[in-house]
């Protein structure tokens, strides 16, 4: 990862290139820390003539590798204040009033709470108990890149709230989630832990890395769940000649196909395989395609998030 700041005088800037290199920041997508500062994966040709106009036009801009860091690692011992972000997928938690539960358990273990929403169907949730408004462009955002744009924030521990049609198929989609984010998966020193399907009897407290460990006895204890460290293989992916080939796992007949937070067919079997081309679905064996789904861009189905949800069901 790399971190890009920048600044030009008004003066210098009667043309607007401040506007465009943000806009070029925002197609190559990077992520804003604060104003004229951001993080990037890579310099992309448009981000790099941007860039080259901004200077020649008398900006300055500084671009060095970044490491992300939490403040536990930095200074782990010592009294101070601990803040977790309570991520919630979905509307069944908040609904249920599971976030008020794990909330209050996690301020008796001395940490301050900010409850995020970070699906559609979860802010839609959010806003409707709390009265609060959702930013729109947020809604258009998916849960992967959501879950950077937390962890770019002040926090300690990140506790992921999800209930999957099972434990299994909930673990599974928040796997696939985590394996997707650029600053999340770089953060070894943050606590991330998952609460699956709590109320259900196959509820778990899930560790997502040894330093959430910890913290997720404790929910554990609080909770009366299980501790599990999940090995999940997500991204079981096949190549014949041009085209890929990925089976969904936990299909069941009836359910719908959700690619990347977008309805691309129905399952007609409990054994189904998409099948991409050219980034884009073209098939799907065991299944039927909606014509929106063969519209669907994507860049690989090895990097796709994808599961299936019950056609009677809101999607999370």
């Amino acid at each position: 990862m790399f971190l890009i700041i920048y600044d030009i005088g008004v003066e210098r800037d009667p043309h607007g290139i401040r506007i465009r290199l943000v806009r070029a920041l925002r197609r190559s997508g990077a992520l804003q820390i604060q104003r004229s500062v951001w993080i990037m994966e890579s310099m992309t040709p448009d981000l790099v003539r941007i860039v080259d106009e901004f200077r020649r036009a008398g900006g300055k801009i500084k671009v060095s590798e970044w490491l992300p860091r939490c403040l536990g690692e930095l200074a782990p011992n010592g009294d101070r204040m601990r803040k977790a972000f309570l991520a919630v997928i979905g509307a069944e938690p908040l609904a249920e009033e599971w976030h008020q539960e794990i909330g209050r358990h996690l301020e008796r273990i001395g940490y301050s709470i900010e409850v995020k929403p970070v699906s559609e169907s979860a802010m839609a949730e959010y806003s409707k108990r709390t009265g609060k408004r959702i930013d729109c462009s947020a809604a258009e955002k998916n849960t992967s890149r959501l879950l950077d744009e937390i962890v770019l924030d002040d926090l300690d521990a990140l506790v992921i709230l999800n209930s999957g049609r099972t434990s299994q198929s909930g673990i599974l989609y928040v796997a696939q989630t985590l394996s997707n984010t650029k600053v999340l998966r770089g953060m070894t020193s943050l606590p991330v832990i998952q609460i699956e399907s709590p109320g259900k009897t196959d509820s778990a407290v899930v560790v997502w890395n040894e330093t959430g460990r910890a913290l997720a006895e404790d929910l554990a204890d609080e909770l009366s769940m299980p501790v599990i460290t999940p090995s999940v293989e997500i991204r079981k992916v096949s190549v014949n000649g041009s085209r890929e080939i990925r089976q969904i796992q936990y299909a069941e007949v009836g359910d719908l196909i959700i690619v990347n937070g977008k309805e691309v067919g129905e399952c007609l079997s409990d054994k189904v395989y998409l099948i991409a081309e050219g980034g884009r679905i073209v098939d799907i064996m065991g299944g039927q395609l909606f014509s929106k789904g063969k519209k669907l861009k994507i860049d690989s189905l090895g990097n796709s998030i994808i599961k299936t949800i019950p056609k009677d069901s809101k999607r999370s």
